[in-house]
């Protein structure tokens, strides 16, 4: 069985990523510039120069001394940094005609310094890494490869580049640039991101509780072809913030430059990205670290969509095997023994098919939900769900499905998952009282994803989903189900025409769509449903969900699942008609527990 480490906001105190990670055993001296005064940070070289934009001779020779000969002198000016500093700290943009630096001030400020190594030298470097070692980064968050902490680094090249990110006159220069005092031993590995790699949108809002301190400022020096344009990929794109302070759209999206360094201030609203790397001959190469300083932290929950009850009849639904009752009871042993199942050929073929063409006539939100550190895939329209509901509201329109618009019967089987006839059937497979069911139709288009993330878990119970594709899935293309617990993967489950997927979630699982990347030949449909006992939930903190209970429940199901005699002495299930079907979903948890899912 494969492993994945699960992504949550403390997770991110624990790994060496230089666009994630700080390092928390670090207690730094972190003074923060006062925001109503334009003086540079007092310890500083640049402080002796404050009084006059030219330094007296002394001073001058023993800058001259200290700045290490791969430097570009341009950015040790006195007269650029002064002017460079005060575009940053009041958030204005800035162009330097001179070393063609810039400053973009929205959504925040991100300065982009070119030229910043001597070209040779840095030249020398990236020969050295391609001769690195790199462990494969992957889950929830990212896909790419990272070399060590450059710490430990011994080639000649980068152990000096190393060395110059160290030393005082680069720490006191990024000192002086955005205006906060900062720590002398910044964290530094290279970034390896090869076709298909990326990076998804995060917050950045990680503290250390016992220091409180976190990145300040982040930092990339690019090592990329000097070739390298936007139609490769690998950008690193800005989010703009709406009122809620959640990461709304791209605002800012920066094509990798060689021998340029971007950087900027972290905060709880610096959302950000690396979209996904297009090209397949090039790789995108970099050096990122971070300096540290205090963090503060917020807190928020993420929405998800409300239920309508209805009842429905089952037969007019699903394959008739899947109504046996001596099924039913397998299907029970299955799940009460691995938690999960995997059933195919689910609903009826004419209702499938029919599916699927209303699917194609149905409209998706153009803009994906969000916020995007949490997910990011598309919804059905809401205009489209109000017009379902304004001229559907009768029950005879499902019995004659097949007289309906096709455009519409997509919502129809909606519709019946949420019913509490679909929710008794649920409770005789899976012994699951259930009373409440949260719903989305969503479909997953490259580029979409879900997270684990501290502010955007679900709710323990039922997760039943219902893949709506046409084709073949490949797993190449991502949007895997995984389910995580203990910083191990239990399960992962790719998309298959008309499968359903039921899985008994507790509340030390978790669970992501992995990102659908390019590669995808459409998109990943799906209809997603966790069912719940609302009781269960009575005298908790309720978050922000909108959920309706199911009308009726299903506590008063006679005698229910766990009385029916001799549930565990049935002998010749084997012959029964259509069993088939189950004996390969036997076959698909077998494989996946050998890690071939």
């Amino acid at each position: 069985m494969s492993t994945s480490k699960k992504h949550t906001s403390q997770d991110l105190l624990e790994e060496n990523d230089s666009t994630l990670l700080p390092n928390k055993k670090q207690k730094l001296d972190t003074t923060l510039v006062d925001n109503n005064n334009d003086s540079l940070p007092s310890n500083t070289i640049s402080s002796k120069l404050e009084e006059s934009k030219i330094p007296d001779e002394n001073v001058e020779q023993e800058i001259k001394e200290i700045i290490p000969d791969i430097l570009n002198k341009n950015y040790i000016d006195p007269d650029f940094v002064t002017r460079f500093y005060s575009a940053f700290k009041k958030n204005q943009t800035f162009t330097d005609e001179i070393s063609q630096a810039i400053i973009y001030n929205l959504p925040f400020p991100i300065a982009l310094l070119p030229n910043i190594f001597d070209n040779e030298f840095l030249s020398n470097v990236k020969d050295e890494v391609k001769e690195l070692d790199f462990d494969n980064k992957s889950n929830d968050l990212y896909e790419f490869h990272q070399s060590s902490d450059l710490k430990i680094c011994e080639k000649p090249h980068l152990s000096k580049l190393r060395d110059t990110i160290y030393s005082d006159v680069f720490v006191s220069t990024m000192s002086n640039l955005v205006g906060f005092d900062l720590d002398y031993t910044p964290d530094l590995s290279v970034h390896k991101y090869e076709k298909g790699n990326y990076l998804l949108c995060h917050d950045d809002d990680i503290k250390d509780d016992a220091f409180m301190h976190g990145r300040i400022i982040a930092f990339i020096i690019y090592l990329v072809d000097e070739d390298w344009s936007k139609d490769d990929g690998g950008a690193l794109e800005l989010f703009n913030i709406n009122s809620q302070s959640h990461p709304d759209e791209i605002s800012l999206s920066i094509t990798p430059k060689w021998n340029t360094i971007a950087f900027f201030a972290l905060s709880p609203t610096s959302y950000h990205q690396v979209s996904e790397v297009i090209s397949s001959t090039k790789i995108r190469y970099s050096i990122s670290g971070w300096f540290h300083g205090p963090l503060n932290t917020r807190l928020s929950r993420a929405e998800f969509i409300a239920p309508v009850p209805e009842v429905f009849d089952l037969k007019d639904f699903i394959s008739p095997v899947y109504l046996n009752e001596k099924n039913k009871i397998r299907i029970l042993k299955k799940l009460q023994k691995d938690s999960y199942i995997l059933l195919s050929k689910f609903l009826r073929d004419d209702v499938f098919d029919k599916l699927i063409t209303s699917i194609r006539e149905t409209g998706w939100e153009e803009k994906p939900t969000g916020p995007p550190f949490i997910r990011k895939y598309h919804l059905l329209k809401d205009s489209e769900i109000d017009n379902f509901k304004d001229n559907n509201n009768n029950n005879n329109i499902i019995k004659d499905y097949k007289d309906s618009s096709s455009s519409s019967f997509c919502k129809y089987v909606y519709d019946f998952f949420k019913s509490k006839s679909f929710a008794i059937f649920i409770n005789e497979i899976s012994n699951w009282q259930i009373t409440a069911v949260a719903r989305e139709f969503r479909q997953f288009q490259p580029g979409n994803y879900t997270l684990i993330h501290d502010q955007g878990q679900d709710r323990i119970g039922a997760d039943v989903t219902l893949f709506c594709i046409e084709g073949e899935w490949d797993e190449k293309w991502g949007g895997g189900t995984h389910y995580v617990a203990d910083e191990h993967e239990l399960l992962a489950i790719y998309p298959e025409k008309n499968m359903l997927s039921i899985v008994i979630r507790d509340a030390g699982t978790l669970r992501f769509v992995k990102y659908v990347n390019s590669h995808a030949a459409f998109p990943k449909t799906e209809m997603s449903f966790i069912y719940w006992d609302d009781d269960d939930d009575k005298g908790e903190e309720e978050g922000d969900e909108e959920v309706e209970d199911i009308e009726g429940g299903v506590e008063d199901i006679e005698g229910g699942v766990e009385d029916i005699e001799g549930v565990e002495d049935i002998e010749g299930v084997e012959d029964i008609e259509g069993i088939e079907d189950i004996e390969e979903e036997v076959e698909k948890i077998e494989e996946i527990e050998e890690g071939e899912g």
